[in-house]
């Protein structure tokens, strides 16, 4: 098949890597694959350390890109492109666009990463789902969200669970020698928040709940890991940890580009959003055998079962974060339960290999 991956976003999180993994998977599988890109993202940067084939496209106008939709279906008849595979919601007029303007009329398959949140069923949407081949969903709560709200029929939406590639995971000395190097004391619980550091993630909940802790008398090491998206939201974390005498407890490392790496050597991985669409990094903690705490909103709950697969908390409430860590921190047999039953559903549900196939196999489908 010659299948174009369409991402335009800016972006740096999982929508965007998730993006570059599938394009090298169809690539690997023997298809012909193109990754359609802005210049200066960081998916351009991506796609030439990957050695993808790259198009850049830089749409003008996201309501109607005309231009833009012009030359990639220009492109799309050239290259007798099978599939048009589209990630990004702001790319969905670009992509419909071109498919129209094409002669070639690919398949447009769409997978939808984000909540939804109002309806969109006036006469531009509609001229914008119905030309949606299929409509992928990466949880059952975006699923019924997509029923609610948008023109899509019921025969073009599709549930496909997101897929985690297993992974290696660091030895004892490794481990012994990353805490060593950042500080971290290792004869402590030591609690790891993957996630961009900004409001909607809610670090600050977690500060809080390490503040209650502490008052218990009940000693934690933290580390944040995540691109700082808002200055002024960080330098309130670093504030509220301070007065909460936890400047030594809570640390910051940065952006690291493999943190799969050293998930198992913490004693648990937290997710503190709001309302996360999916969860990637409790998947990811599950399958490397750590116990894992999300909160009780968003797609959360389909990959946590609160007390048999790890523990949920309500959004933002501190004090139901810190009983769940308390409970963990006194009970380190039943926390090892918990990462135990976790890692066997994440390994038995969200299997990369799965998801592609599944992801494959649609495509095939609609091309046949």
């Amino acid at each position: 098949m010659r299948i174009f991956e369409l991402c335009t976003s800016h972006g740096h999180g999982g929508l965007e890597l998730y993006a570059l993994q599938i394009s090298r998977w169809l690539k690997q599988q023997g298809h012909h694959c193109s990754v359609v890109v802005a210049p200066a993202t960081m998916m351009s940067e991506r796609t030439s350390k990957l050695a993808l084939e790259t198009i850049f496209c830089k749409p003008m106008f996201r309501i109607l890109p005309l231009l833009a939709a012009h030359r990639l279906a220009k492109i799309i008849d050239q290259e007798n492109v099978d599939i048009l595979h589209a990630h990004w919601t702001k790319d969905l007029p670009l992509a419909v666009l071109a498919k129209k303007l094409s002669s070639r009329k690919p398949k447009l398959v769409f997978i939808r990463h984000m909540a939804i949140t109002r309806h969109k069923r006036d006469f531009y949407h509609r001229f914008i789902y119905h030309s949606i081949d299929r409509y992928l969903v990466i949880t059952q709560q975006l699923f019924n969200e997509a029923k609610r709200f948008l023109p899509v029929s019921e025969d073009k939406l599709q549930l496909i669970y997101h897929g985690v590639a297993d992974f290696e995971a660091s030895d004892p000395l490794a481990c012994k020698q990353f805490l060593s190097a950042n500080e971290i004391q290792d004869n402590v619980f030591r609690i790891l928040l993957p996630g961009r550091i900004e409001h909607y993630k809610g670090q600050h909940t977690l500060v809080e709940a390490l503040g209650l802790l502490s008052q218990q008398g009940i000693n934690v090491e933290v580390v944040l890991l995540g691109h700082i998206m808002d200055e002024a939201y960080f330098k309130q974390l670093r504030e509220d940890a301070k007065k909460a005498g936890l400047e030594n407890k809570v640390h910051y490392l940065g952006f690291i580009e493999n943190p799969t790496l050293f998930y198992n050597c913490f004693d648990v991985v937290v997710l503190t959003t709001y309302a996360e669409t999916f969860g990637l990094v409790l998947v990811e903690a599950m399958k490397s055998g750590v116990a894992a705490i999300g909160t009780n909103a968003g797609g959360v709950p389909e990959i946590i079962e609160h007390n048999k697969t790890g523990m949920l908390y309500q959004p933002g409430d501190a004090n139901d974060l810190a009983r769940c860590l308390k409970k963990m921190i006194k009970d380190p047999e039943w926390t090892k339960k918990l990462a135990d039953a976790g890692k066997k559903y994440a390994d038995d549900t969200f299997s990369e290999q799965q998801h592609y196939t599944k992801l494959n196999n649609i495509f095939t489908e609609l091309t046949h």
